[in-house]
């Protein structure tokens, strides 16, 4: 996912479908917000929305940032097809990592 970042800005269900795949038996949706708290933390990404001018960070801390993308897909019972608000944008520290991981 930070891979594709360093091209474009990324749907969140990139990011549901990277918790899918890595979540090792634990529940898939625990594990996705782990993931999500983690990336926006560490300033690896930003979440916001498209709009007419760009990309548009949400404002507030992880936390906040992190209940507004759940709130999102519980809204959508976690499918974001069906209309997700949320998308990713790597900070500049997330295109460092994911340099790094194509090095």
């Amino acid at each position: 996912m930070l891979i594709e970042g360093l091209d474009d800005w990324v749907p969140i269900d990139r990011l549901l479908w990277a918790a899918k795949e890595g979540a090792a038996g634990r529940p898939w949706q625990a594990f996705f917000v782990e993931l999500l708290h983690f990336l926006v933390g560490n300033g690896s990404i930003r979440i916001g929305e498209l709009a007419e001018e760009g990309f548009e960070a949400w404002n507030g801390g992880t936390d906040e940032i992190v209940q507004l993308v759940v709130d999102d897909l519980e809204r959508l019972d976690w499918d974001p097809r069906l209309g997700s608000r949320a998308w990713i944008s790597n900070t500049g520290a997330g295109d460092e990592l994911a340099r790094s991981l194509t090095a």
